[in-house]
């Protein structure tokens, strides 16, 4: 449910990363995000785990879009995820 959640999602995530790209044709690398799920479906704590981008841009812009989740399902206590996403200019 997690997954098929955040690819639903994939879009904005992607956005986050195509305007940096506009800025730096060769960025590329991966993003790994740590949050909770509350029991609420809300997002918990939120950090950025790797960023391999060098791109702190892309990073925050993540962490944004990922705070305005809320998800169908309702955990009994705070979940810890970790999501990495893979980016690579579409060639």
């Amino acid at each position: 449910a997690l997954a098929k959640y955040v690819k639903s999602r994939l879009r904005a995530i992607q956005n986050c990363y195509e305007k940096e790209l506009k800025r730096n044709p060769s960025l590329k690398g991966k993003v790994v995000v740590r949050f909770s799920i509350k029991p609420s479906g809300r997002v918990g704590d939120i950090d950025i785990e790797e960023n391999t981008l060098g791109n702190d841009a892309v990073g925050s812009c993540i962490r944004s879009v990922i705070r305005t989740w809320s998800f169908p399902f309702k955990p009994d206590d705070e979940v810890p995820v970790a999501y990495p996403f893979v980016f690579s200019p579409a060639g």
